[in-house]
């Protein structure tokens, strides 16, 4: 390894994260409405991955999304920090 190596954050599993702990309570019995910011963004997502779920609840919009989320971002939740060189970083 080279002494120039450095981990990588990891924010895209911190960022599914932070979405989770904002819209998971959406499956438990008796969830609280979403805010609007929080509506909205939730359905900007299922539209940006093209998902045309305007008529469904915010229940299963956030099932969709996330699981399509998960899917999108499954190497980077698996944990480990991704190890580059610094000039792999720079040319990114």
């Amino acid at each position: 390894m080279n002494a120039y190596a450095t981990p990588l954050p990891s924010p895209p599993r911190d960022a599914f994260i932070e979405l989770c702990q904002r819209y998971d309570g959406l499956l438990a019995d008796g969830a609280p409405a979403l805010e609007d910011t929080a509506r909205t963004d939730l359905r900007a997502f299922a539209r940006l991955f093209d998902m045309g779920m305007e008529d469904a609840s915010e229940a299963d919009v956030w099932v969709a999304v996330r699981r399509r989320l998960e899917a999108d971002l499954a190497p980077a939740l698996q944990g480990a920090a991704e190890w580059v060189y610094e000039e792999q970083k720079q040319a990114a």
